[in-house]
């Protein structure tokens, strides 16, 4: 049986100080004095400490890696002789890819065969191949460069073992935050939705309106859960009273400015003695909602459009804040113009007469009121605004058809003309047509 060769470690005058040895080299080779020889070789290689290991017999240097790897000891370069009794120097490369799978691979020869070079190579990740007898400086400059170049690997697999790591925990910071923020999320929507319900159950109804009134709609399409734009209406014998309006912004904030505006419009009804006074009702509403905003510094404040009809006389009265009222009197469109005045404006302490319009009514006309949600709307082939031009040019053709279908023909115009764009505001629209 060949001898296994004692261990051998570089050690002083090698160095200047004594050192733990970075790295294990083995060594194998039927020749023992070829095997001798390279270990001379070794000692003049002093970028790096080590350790050698050696054996004469391929069966034995596989016994000897099985031992070091149960005993912890990482092999980081192994020299093989090519042609060796039992089995062939790229054959143990091959089987030590088993054990130590990472360590650089050298194989050494006279007379190296090509086969043998690649299976080497595809097999064993074969480093490099060196010609016997072998060149001093040639040898030295293969040690270092494998040795570099095993560091190199093993620093890369670190820093992508450490990447990895943070990623998998940046990964699960992301997943908890992710999660954090769509439970907060879910809080949020579930409290907008709720407060949804509340507006709803505040507002005026847009079915109980249809229900009450004949050949009348009002259509709302709220940008967000809720709206900022509202409607009121007060409905008896003798006359109508309606108002239509758009709040600042759209909605949660739109929201609560539209249940303040709301809310001081119907207090200033209820306390008006004569229904159809409408410069009385419209200034007091406007007051109690600056009083009830005194303190804000945002400026919140109303687009409105505000009339009462008498039902007998077919007579209406308007009140426009920035919203104007249109008649269609057989496809022809007459527009009685809101004025420039915002409701809720510091500017206004009271509405006189010369602000209210007064305008007869015939059996057949049909009037509409609209926020600017409708003819602000981007869309269309060009993606523009729908416009107002656009808008009267459409009512004053729905306008001579059945009420039944008004509402349904706005709606189905205006998705067409949004298409996949985000709906740009609040929408409402109201229309009645007189009988």
């Amino acid at each position: 049986m060949q001898q296994v060769l004692s261990n051998f470690s570089k050690q002083a005058p090698y160095f200047a100080e004594s050192k733990p040895a970075e790295h294990c080299i083995l060594i194998i080779d039927d020749d023992q004095n070829l095997v001798l020889t390279i270990k001379e070789k070794l000692y003049n290689v002093e970028e790096f400490s080590f350790t050698v290991e050696t054996a004469t017999d391929p069966l034995m240097a596989i016994d000897l890696m099985n031992t070091l790897r149960e005993e912890g000891v990482d092999i980081s370069l192994i020299i093989s002789d090519l042609s060796m009794p039992g089995m062939q120097g790229n054959e143990l490369l091959e089987e030590s890819m088993k054990y130590y799978p990472d360590a650089k691979k050298i194989l050494m020869s006279g007379n190296p065969t090509l086969d043998a070079i690649i299976h080497s190579l595809n097999i064993a990740h074969l480093y490099r191949m060196l010609t016997k007898p072998i060149d001093d400086l040639d040898f030295q400059t293969t040690i270092k460069q494998a040795i570099e170049a095993l560091e190199t690997e093993k620093k890369l697999k670190e820093t992508n073992s450490k990447l990895k790591d943070l990623n998998s925990n940046l990964a699960k910071i992301v997943e908890e935050k992710v999660f954090e923020i769509k439970s907060k999320n879910k809080q949020l929507t579930d409290s907008i939705h709720y407060a949804g319900l509340i507006q709803k159950s505040v507002l005026s109804c847009e079915d109980q309106f249809a229900l009450d009134i004949q050949n009348a709609f009002t259509l709302i399409i709220p940008k967000d859960i809720v709206s900022g734009d509202f409607f009121w209406y007060h409905n008896d014998e003798n006359q109508l009273s309606y108002c239509i309006a758009d709040s600042t912004g759209h909605g949660v904030p739109g929201a609560f400015v539209s249940l303040l505006a709301f809310g001081s419009l119907r207090e200033s009804f209820e306390h008006t003695k004569f229904k159809n006074d409408v410069n009385t009702i419209v200034s007091n509403a406007n007051n109690q909602f600056k009083k009830t905003l005194n303190s804000n510094t945002n400026h919140d404040s109303v687009e409105l459009g505000y009339f009462v009809l008498d039902k007998k006389t077919r007579q209406i009265k308007f009140c426009g804040f920035k919203i104007s009222l249109f008649i269609v009197r057989k496809a022809q469109l007459i527009e009685l113009k809101g004025s420039k005045l915002i409701f809720g404006s510091d500017s206004i302490d009271s509405i006189d007469e010369s602000y209210i319009q007064t305008f007869d009514l015939l059996k057949g006309d049909t009037i509409f009121m609209t926020s600017d949600g409708f003819v602000d709307q981007f869309g269309g082939k060009d993606n523009k605004k729908f416009s107002s031009k656009r808008f009267k040019m459409l009512i004053s053709i729905i306008g001579s058809h059945h009420p039944e279908k008004h509402r349904e023909s706005l709606m189905k115009e205006f998705l067409s003309w949004k298409g996949n764009n985000e709906q740009t505001d609040d929408v409402s629209v109201f229309g009645l047509t007189i009988t």
